[in-house]
Formats: C-alpha cells, sequence, structure tokens
C-alpha cells in the first residue's frame, strides 16, 4: 500500500484556519459531533443508547486529558491525540489519531475519528486537517476505516494519497497511506 506523496494542505483553509491539540472545553464539541455523525451512519456506535454515549464522553475525555485510549481490546492503553481545527474562533472539526497498538506511534497510527462540521464542509478545512496531522504525526503508516455512509470521508482520504487495503471489518473498508522512503 504505497501511496502517492501527500498532498500540500491549502495556505489559508479557511478564515484564519488553526488546529490545535483538543482539551477538556473541546470534549463536549467533538462528543457531539460523533453522536451527530452516527445519527447519519458515518461512525459505527449505536449513540441511541445511553451506556454508548457515556462510554464515548469517557473515550473522548480519556484521550484529551490522559492521551491514552481506553479500549475494550489489545489497543487498550494506545496513545491518542485529539485536534480541533478553527476557523475564525469559531470550532469547525476535529481528529482523533490512535496507535494501532500500545507503542506503535512511530509505525502505524489510525485516524479513528474525524468530521467537520456542516457549515464549513467543502471548505478545505477537511483537507487541511489531515494533510496537517498525518504530516505532523510521522507515523510509517496511517490508515482510517470508512462507513459506507461516509462517501465524502473516502474521496478525502483518496484524493490526500490513501488506498484501498487492510483488514476492513463489518460494514467498513480500510484506507491507508504509507510514507515512502
Amino acid at each position: 500500500m504505497l501511496a502517492s506523496p501527500l498532498p500540500a494542505a491549502p495556505a489559508q483553509a479557511a478564515p484564519a484556519a488553526r488546529i490545535h491539540l483538543a482539551s477538556p472545553a473541546d470534549v463536549p464539541f467533538i462528543v457531539e459531533a460523533i453522536v451527530a455523525g452516527a445519527q447519519k451512519g458515518h461512525f459505527a456506535c449505536d449513540c441511541t443508547r445511553p451506556d454508548v454515549v457515556r462510554g464515548l464522553w469517557h473515550q473522548v475525555g480519556t484521550v484529551v486529558s490522559q492521551g491514552t485510549t481506553p479500549l475494550p481490546d489489545a489497543r487498550h492503553g494506545a496513545g491518542g491525540r485529539a485536534f480541533v481545527i478553527q476557523a475564525g474562533q469559531a470550532n469547525a472539526g476535529f481528529a482523533l489519531l490512535v496507535e494501532e497498538r500500545p507503542g506503535s506511534w512511530r509505525d502505524s497510527v489510525e485516524v479513528f475519528a474525524m468530521a467537520v462540521d456542516p457549515a464549513w464542509r467543502r471548505s478545505g478545512l477537511g483537507r487541511h486537517l489531515l494533510t496537517s496531522l498525518v504530516r505532523d504525526c510521522r507515523s510509517a503508516h496511517v490508515y482510517a476505516r470508512v462507513a459506507p455512509a461516509s462517501s465524502a470521508m473516502r474521496e478525502l482520504l483518496e484524493s490526500c494519497g490513501f488506498v484501498p487495503g487492510g483488514p476492513s471489518g463489518p460494514g467498513t473498508v480500510t484506507l491507508g497511506y504509507r510514507r515512502s522512503g
């Protein structure tokens, strides 16, 4: 899965676009965006269940506050980072990056969740966020699992040099980007 060079992020994706490491104050924005996206089939979590939403709050809060992911499998404790992109003073999107397994940040990282607020879609913010994070995370391999309802996300990934391949779960397709050299 060798990808073409990552396209350059736009010089200015939107008015005063800025990416920052998420803070505890950003957790509600991230959780609400995931819940809204899940309702449209973009995330594989059943956010109609209160226990799932509580778990989501815990998971995002732990990534933001501790830099680790509380996942129920071999990835438990893997490093994670949450980022928010702002346009002007408004939160316009987010991305969560999670190691494939604990200690694998330099080898393989997943774009675990990513979304751009509907008001900012097709403005270049998603591309700016994705290309910046892939460039700056310095992992040899970056991948994302995409739900069928997320055709725009798949198009974005492919336009940034991600190619299909890798293990896919029920109802998802995995696309990856591997650094050359």
